[in-house]
């Protein structure tokens, strides 16, 4: 686990890409039609790569990469689901890194997961959602006791965020993880392009990041989610609804 997660974060970070395994950039989210816009430091990186030989290719179309990385006053890395535990590592090993905890209300998160995640299962469909909610509220509430550890062993480095406060006051947010975390001058156009993509003139799909009106998107649960799933999942989360303080 530590060499599948770790090491390619700290690859990352320190902007030495060689160390990572080949596959993660000629296989999966690398050459998938749908990310092919998702981010703008990739994308002369993306055309360099020769369909047909990527492998060959690879090295060359590393080096303009890795240096535009060194250049760059802050990398950062979206880690889907990565267990805090792992965290520790990483901040003792960089004493630059900085941490942003990002979380959703778990009875949004879920009616999110399972309108994209319909697979057949040996479970009925709403005891397989109970599970999903168990599972996934127990596991946000051991990455939250985690990360208070860490907060007291590495302080100021070290930032909660719900996904909810990010769409509904933009520039607090935007401001604490600025002027708070990173220590750093917020760029002038940092807010409006966050204010652009959750207020798009139309949304860019489900696994998109555009939203016509972001607000609305992070509460619609509330108004589609089955009602007993919900009284269901408020139980039985109601600890880390308390921990993060989301409203029942």
């Amino acid at each position: 686990m530590k060499q599948a997660l770790v090491e390619p974060l700290q690859g990352i970070f320190s902007c030495n890409l060689h160390m990572m395994g080949s596959g993660m950039f000629v296989r999966g989210f690398m050459v998938a039609k749908w990310t092919e816009n998702m981010s703008i430091s990739l994308q002369s990186f993306r055309s360099c790569i020769n369909p047909q030989w990527r492998l060959e290719t690879l090295p060359r179309c590393l080096v303009p990469l890795i240096e535009k990385c060194r250049r760059s006053e802050v990398v950062a890395v979206k880690v889907i689901r990565l267990h805090m535990s792992y965290v520790d590592q990483l901040l003792a090993d960089d004493p630059d890194l900085r941490l942003i905890h990002v979380v959703r209300d778990p009875r949004g998160l879920l009616e999110s997961w399972w309108k994209l995640n319909s697979k057949p299962s040996r479970y009925s469909m709403y005891h397989r959602r109970q599970l999903d909610a168990k599972i996934m509220c127990q596991r946000m509430v051991t990455d939250c006791r985690i990360r208070r550890q860490l907060e007291s062993k590495y302080p100021r480095r070290i930032l909660l965020l719900r996904y909810e406060d990010l769409v509904t006051a933009t520039d607090t947010v935007i401001g604490d993880i600025y002027n708070g975390l990173l220590q750093m001058a917020l760029p002038s156009n940092i807010i409006d392009v966050i204010k652009q993509q959750m207020h798009a003139a139309s949304d860019n799909g489900v696994t998109g990041t555009q939203r016509k009106n972001g607000t609305a998107t992070a509460t619609n649960w509330r108004r589609t989610i089955n009602r007993a799933l919900l009284d269901y999942i408020t139980d039985k989360c109601r600890p880390l609804l308390d921990e993060l303080r989301y409203q029942l």
